[in-house]
């Protein structure tokens, strides 16, 4: 009898909460879908060329993918129109890379890796490996 008596006494209380709240709110802006999108995949190595840097990636379930990055989208500066930037690792988590689309054109990437060059995410690639696409202007990328 008690548990019925504090059921139904909590649901008057939430009827008369819902019945005093307001129909319609007043919103300053009118609702527009955005048009940016990204998508996040995990990064298993980035190998430092002198052109790219060259980044493993998870791709689907079981495959590795490989994506060049030329290091002239890259600026160390916290500027706006670079294509690539680079972010310190939170602890705890692991590597990974958001590519970053405009009107489902490729805008810009990010990297999230760890600060230290040391780390074993990190590498050197072979310089006598020549990089194909270190002048590329967009990405391609294959998930």
């Amino acid at each position: 009898m008690k548990k019925l008596f504090i059921l139904a006494a909590l649901l008057c209380v939430g009827v008369l909460f819902s019945a005093s709240a307001k129909e319609q709110a007043d919103y300053k802006y009118e609702y527009q879908e955005s048009t940016v999108t990204y998508r996040n995949v995990q990064i298993y190595k980035v190998l430092d060329h002198k052109d790219a840097f060259i980044v493993m990636y998870a791709k689907g379930h079981r495959n590795v993918g490989t994506v060049n990055l030329p290091k002239k989208w890259y600026s160390s500066a916290s500027r706006v129109d670079t294509k690539l930037s680079m972010r310190a690792l939170p602890k705890g988590m692991n590597p990974y890379m958001t590519v970053i689309y405009r009107d489902g054109a490729f805008e810009r990437v990010l990297l999230t890796l760890p600060v230290s060059r040391g780390n074993a995410i990190w590498g050197v690639a072979d310089s006598t490996h020549k990089v194909d696409d270190a002048d590329k202007d967009t990405l391609d990328i294959v998930y």
